[in-house]
């Protein structure tokens, strides 16, 4: 089994729609496969995935299935990732409990910020972030398709280690020439293993009409995610942010589909290194890094044809705009990057319309990526 642990197993953002239930008998149930998947960040990466399968109550078959899944990765980059979550549908689905953690060791790259370092491409300095993520969500249906939620953010940065500088520095230990130095990154102090921790309080709403959230072929998303961290909520750092998901599905002929998502991130207040807005990514703008652009705040726009070949085989072809930005007034048509390409995508389970990814991603910068997911970019 193929799968994207990041994006599946942790990072999960949206409620499955009534049609979503997972197909199992009222009788509990436990699986657990390999992971194998590869990316620009990570290069290939193996490990474990599982998951227990239940229903709160086993006597209404309309109830959709809880999961709690369990994951780790390990990469040929020498990174970890592990994940635990949970997604629980309590009784007549009146409310919802959702759960995700991971623990992380992950050497990455940082060419500065802004949406201007595309000359920088190959003078990019190297660190390395361990870190926690804690956020328990509570969800309550308020109409047919429409939840909102509450949650609480917890993300404890207990190292990023700085001290692999950029080789054409001279010493390389001097980090005030670095580009974390000149950016004056906040979270990152002047000594070669910082550490911080931010901490605050969700408030989300959640629509959900599409037919399906492996592969929808019709309806719509729209979430919209306010954070805010405080240091009276137990916070290092003051900083909010808002995030928007949509996403819009149209059935083209017998069996293709034309799908379109805007998500935008903006960032306000003293906004930490790993908080800050990332581009690039398996989902988003498919063939940059992600985190080759990084500042307080993001928009794309990206559109996808996903079309069948034979059998159990299918293709996609896609298209994006994205670009990062310090300030609302920094943001011009000029400054998009493009992001194209296209993939196969191979039925896994076709009952529930899950597919393995294969996408080869291009972009301005960068000789471009292929990345091979469990389920769709959006």
């Amino acid at each position: 089994m193929i799968l994207n642990i990041k994006s599946t197993f942790l990072n999960a953002q949206t409620l499955p729609s009534k049609f979503d239930s997972v197909r199992v008998s009222t009788k509990n149930s436990f699986i657990i496969a390999p992971l194998i998947t590869t990316g620009k960040e990570t290069s290939l990466a193996f490990g474990l995935a599982s998951a227990y399968i239940f229903r709160t109550d086993k006597k209404d078959s309309t109830l959709r299935a809880s999961t709690i899944p369990m994951g780790i990765l390990y990469t040929l980059n020498n990174q970890i990732i592990a994940g635990l979550g949970a997604n629980i549908f309590l009784p007549k689905e009146k409310y919802i409990i959702r759960f995700e953690s991971s623990f992380s060791k992950f050497p990455d790259k940082f060419w500065g910020l802004g949406n201007n370092t595309d000359s920088r491409e190959k003078d990019y300095e190297q660190y390395t972030f361990t870190q926690i993520f804690l956020n328990p969500q509570f969800y309550k249906r308020i109409k047919k398709n429409m939840f909102i939620g509450i949650g609480y953010n917890f993300q404890g940065v207990f190292s990023i280690d700085t001290n692999l500088v950029r080789k054409s520095l001279d010493p390389p230990s001097k980090r005030a020439n670095s580009y974390f130095g000149q950016d004056d990154v906040i979270g990152i102090d002047n000594n070669p293993d910082s550490k911080y921790h931010v901490s605050g309080i969700d408030l989300v709403y959640n629509f959900d009409s599409r037919n399906n959230a492996y592969q929808p072929s019709k309806g719509e998303l729209i979430r919209v995610r306010v954070s805010q961290f405080y240091k009276f909520t137990g916070s290092n750092y003051n900083f909010q942010f808002l995030e928007i998901d949509l996403r819009k599905y149209y059935k083209i002929g017998v069996k293709s589909t034309f799908a379109m998502n805007t998500f935008m991130l903006f960032n306000f207040g003293d906004v930490p290194f790993r908080n800050l807005a990332s581009l690039g990514g398996r989902n988003n703008m498919r063939g940059y890094f992600d985190g080759r652009f990084r500042d307080k705040k993001y928009i794309t726009f990206q559109g996808e044809y996903r079309f069948p070949i034979w059998w159990r085989f299918g293709g996609a072809a896609f298209l994006g705009f994205g670009q990062v930005a310090g300030n609302f007034q920094d943001f011009s048509l000029q400054g998009f990057k493009i992001s194209f390409g296209g993939g196969l995508r191979i039925s896994i389970l076709p009952k529930e319309k899950l597919n393995l990814r294969i996408d080869y991603g291009f972009g301005n910068v960068g000789n471009g990526a292929l990345s091979i997911v469990l389920a769709e970019a959006f």
